[in-house]
């Protein structure tokens, strides 16, 4: 409806249906996933107005909508296209590599990731826009829609399947936002460098004021600009992991709607904490099934035991003396 309230945030990309397969070959096909509904959930404890705009196929079931509707989600955010909903085999490797498969035709990917025409009207000017990896032309719409106004922060999270031959396209795309939240791979095709934060700085010469390179086991750098100060993260401690699916998208969630509150450093331990909980289960299940303030509670934890320091390459999060 017209008259709806606009979310604080909004969550935009892709909804999934996702076979698992991990390194000792067990299988768990039919998680629900999709970087859009994990980024959301994530962020619900730093923001607790969070909704989400992923097209999905007519044959999504409807349990799967009633799920999404008792989380609290609208289900304005999830218009139907004709055809199956987007669905991957993931495949994990013992070094912590994957490998995707898209059991659709690769035209559903483009058909179900939103664009600005997809907006509703209550959706069309949020404080906060996280737009996860989805297609490149979604993506280019709803960065020049969020930044017109000037009234959005935006946050990009880019797609690495899309940017060999359209280097030029996503650093113009690169300009144009807020936070830049690359992983190593996107990082290495776009510069061909493994120097995380040198990398970062070029990036942040484009205009992001924050830049944030995902990397895995390794945590994450985060560079803020208007200081020009790195700062290493290492991932949450105490995580069981499970399935790694969805980790990223976490991050990415929770980090950008910490942003409202929280310095980028403070920003990237509530990204890592979420992240902790994704990945003890299969799918987006773990994050639909933990209460907010059970994840706010970790995130707590952690920063009270912790403090920063400085060291030649940047300021490092350290467990505080005794």
């Amino acid at each position: 409806m017209a008259d709806d309230p606009t979310p604080q945030m909004l969550c935009l990309g892709n909804m999934t249906i996702d076979d698992v397969v991990l390194p000792d070959g067990t299988r768990r096909p039919g998680c629900i996933g999709g970087d859009a509904l994990y980024a959301a959930l994530a962020a619900r404890p730093w923001c607790p107005s969070v909704e989400i705009l992923a097209p999905v196929g007519d044959d999504l079931p409807a349990s799967i909508l009633k799920e999404l509707s008792d989380a609290g989600f609208s289900t304005e955010g999830l218009p139907v296209r004709p055809g199956k909903t987007l669905h991957n085999q993931v495949v994990y490797d013992t070094q912590g590599g994957r490998v995707w498969t898209l059991y659709n035709d690769p035209a559903d990917f483009d058909s179900q990731s939103p664009s600005a025409s997809d907006l509703p009207p209550s959706y069309r000017d949020p404080p906060i826009a996280l737009i996860s990896a989805m297609a490149l032309s979604s993506q280019e719409s709803l960065v020049d829609h969020f930044t017109q106004s000037g009234n959005t922060l935006v946050a990009l999270d880019p797609q690495e399947d899309y940017i060999k031959g359209n280097e030029q396209r996503l650093l113009a795309m690169i300009a144009k936002v807020d936070v830049f939240l690359p992983s190593e791979d996107e990082v290495v095709q776009l510069t061909g460098k493994t120097d995380w934060a040198a990398s970062a700085r070029l990036f942040a010469t484009l205009g992001p004021r924050i830049v944030v390179i995902k990397r895995g086991a390794a945590g994450v750098l985060v560079h803020d600009a208007q200081s020009d100060t790195d700062y290493h993260i290492p991932p949450a401690p105490g995580a069981l992991v499970v399935d790694t699916t969805g980790a990223g998208d976490s991050f990415c969630g929770a980090f950008t709607a910490a942003l409202e509150t929280h310095p980028p450093q403070i920003a990237a331990m509530a990204g890592a904490v979420a992240a902790s909980f994704t990945v003890e289960g299969y799918g987006a299940m773990p994050l639909l099934n933990t209460p907010a303030t059970d994840i706010a509670e970790r995130f707590e934890n952690w920063r009270a035991r912790m403090t920063f320091r400085l060291q030649s390459n940047g300021v490092h999060l350290k467990e505080c003396d005794a």
